[in-house]
């Protein structure tokens, strides 16, 4: 869907990014993780076309600018429209038929047209935002930071929507930093820190390669704990516990067998996935 080859971006003495190589696939719901100040924001203004790249390229294959759907972090919207006007206006400068009371019924405002901007709630305005980022009906979205200041209910309803509009055939890239949301709702996630693209790829194949098994026993002795070491590198045995990870989990009955000949108590098997949280922290620990 969007191909970002080589790109770089430079603000006065600040590099936002640095020769940032990146896929986005079609029908994906594609997060982009960072602290701030990491490009997030500033590539889907490139992808937009708000800006412009110093240097690379970046490949909408054939998608214009019309059929791209934007919803900014912070929005300015005029507190004396009402949500109707607001939304009919952009229809019209956009050049799009003005579907606006299906818009409204489908981010849950129907009956709220009327109501002026000004006197929205956070939670509303970001219904509203979503609402004009589908005027049109794009087939790519573009939501920096969705959720942003919604309370458990709005963020829910964000969730949903985004995962309506993925099974509708949309592709979504979002800019976040609530690690719990993007793992409820991405395909694909990119970590960027300081300009640069960290770790990318499809999120299963992140959280799944790093996934380990724990077991806990009894006391174990030095030398069994060494022994089992032994067998496969990704094996690490402590005092009361057996950890397997990446390709030394295929030896689980192996050293099961080998920890009941031995007489350990075996307490607890456990099979554990890297949380998004860990892979962000230490792709960001720079």
């Amino acid at each position: 869907m969007v191909s970002i080859r080589e790109v770089g971006k430079r603000y006065d003495s600040t590099q936002a990014l640095d020769r940032l190589s990146l896929e986005v696939p079609p029908n994906s719901v594609f997060g982009l993780l960072g602290p701030n100040g990491a490009g997030k924001t500033t590539l889907l203004r490139l992808v937009m076309g708000f800006i412009f790249p110093d240097a690379g390229q970046i490949d909408r294959h054939g998608l214009p600018i019309t059929r791209i759907g934007y919803l900014p972090e912070r929005a300015f919207y005029p507190p004396r429209f009402s949500i109707q006007d607001y939304l009919a206006n952009l229809s019209l400068l956009a050049g799009v038929l003005p579907a606006v009371e299906s818009l409204l019924a489908q981010v849950g405002l129907k009956g709220a047209g009327s109501r002026r901007l000004g006197a929205c709630s956070r939670g509303m305005l970001q219904r509203v935002g979503l609402a004009q980022a589908l005027l049109g009906n794009p087939g790519l979205l573009l939501l920096d930071e969705p959720a942003l200041g919604l309370d458990p209910a709005g963020q829910k309803f964000m969730r949903e929507q985004i995962q309506a509009l993925h099974e509708a055939g949309k592709t979504v890239v979002l800019s976040s930093h609530q690690l719990d949301e993007v793992t409820r709702v991405c395909t694909h996630v990119a970590v960027l820190s300081q300009g640069c693209l960290i770790r990318s790829g499809p999120l299963d194949a992140m959280l799944a390669e790093r996934s380990q098994v724990v077991i806990s026993t009894g006391s174990l002795s030095s030398d069994l704990a060494h022994e089992l070491e032994s067998l496969e590198q990704g094996i690490s045995a402590g005092a009361e516990q057996v950890v397997l990870f990446g390709p030394a989990i295929g030896q689980k009955a192996a050293v099961l067998r080998r920890l009941l000949d031995a007489g350990v108590d075996i307490r607890r098997v456990s099979e554990e996935r890297v949380t998004l949280e860990e892979i962000y922290l230490e792709a960001t620990r720079r």
